[in-house]
Formats: C-alpha cells, sequence, structure tokens
C-alpha cells in the first residue's frame, strides 16, 4: 500500500511542479481565493476583511524593508495627515 501512496504523492508533486511553471498566476489566483473562502466561512466577512488588511499592510511594510526604503517615511506620509 505504501508504494501507491509512494505514487500519488510523486504524480501531486509533479502537477503541482508544472502549474507552478506554467501557470504560476492561476495557481497563486486559486489558492488566495480558496484561502479567502475558507476564511469567510470559518471566520466570518469582517474578520476575514480585517485579517486580510493586515496582511496586506505586513506585505506592504514587509516591501518597503526588502527594498531597502525607510519605513517611517511612509508612516509618516500615511498618517502624519493632522
Amino acid at each position: 500500500m505504501s508504494g501507491f501512496w509512494a505514487k500519488v504523492g510523486a504524480k501531486i508533486s509533479q502537477f503541482l511542479y508544472w502549474t507552478l511553471e506554467s501557470h504560476p498566476g492561476k495557481l497563486f489566483g486559486t489558492s488566495i481565493g480558496f484561502l479567502l473562502g475558507l476564511l469567510m466561512v470559518t471566520l466570518g466577512f469582517w474578520r476575514t476583511l480585517v485579517l486580510a488588511l493586515f496582511a496586506v499592510l505586513g506585505f506592504v511594510l514587509g516591501k518597503r524593508q526588502d527594498d531597502h526604503k525607510d519605513i517611517s517615511t511612509w508612516f509618516e506620509k500615511h498618517f502624519n495627515k493632522f
């Protein structure tokens, strides 16, 4: 029986590698859509929305850090309105 599952695992790995090489946007979009749908069902709309907003904020701040840009200027630009 373990040989069967090893073959199934190998086929799934091969398919995922092919999908990632040939259709990365479709794989990413489908994965995000599935994850958001699952979160909506388990957490509800508003909690999922807050979680998604924090994820986007974390991505933006992480990207700025990766690009060696100062994070404090971003905070001052967006939150120093008063």
